[in-house]
């Protein structure tokens, strides 16, 4: 999703607003334990704030299908993350800067990173009876 920030960096608009589904592409999916996203919603603006600072605040929802950490099932993880990142078009800014190259900006890498952020260590499928589980295969409480 590579946003053309022209008209914002020339003033001609104050903000550039992002109302849209976005899709992944399988390699994304390759090195992490989620195996599809689905519904991936971006809502949000990137706004001009001084001659080459820009603020990107983005809502992204969705869901991520993970394996169960008891049955290693598909299940259904559903996100809501709030992004906010700023954004300059000059090389002498901070490297904590994300970089505007060519006047446009690929948001589908800061919304990737985020999204992995938001794995959870364990889910258990809500279909599982758990005391089951854990008796069909021995599984003792933890003190």
């Amino acid at each position: 999703m590579n946003i053309d920030l022209r008209r914002l960096i020339n003033n001609l608009d104050e903000e550039i607003k992002l109302n849209d589904f976005v899709e992944f592409d399988q390699s994304y999916l390759e090195n992490c334990e989620i195996k599809k996203l689905e519904n991936v919603y971006v809502n949000g603006s990137i706004n001009k704030n001084l001659d080459d600072i820009y603020t990107l605040s983005l809502n992204v929802t969705g869901t991520m299908v993970i394996p169960c950490s008891l049955s290693l099932e598909d299940t259904n993880y559903k996100f809501n993350i709030n992004i906010n990142e700023i954004l300059t078009d000059t090389e002498e800014k901070d490297e904590e800067y994300i970089k505007i190259i060519n006047n446009s900006i690929d948001i589908i890498p800061i919304i990737w990173q985020n999204i992995v952020m938001e794995i959870p260590i364990k889910v258990v499928n809500p279909e599982i009876d758990v005391n089951e589980y854990k008796s069909r295969y021995n599984i003792k409480e933890e003190e």
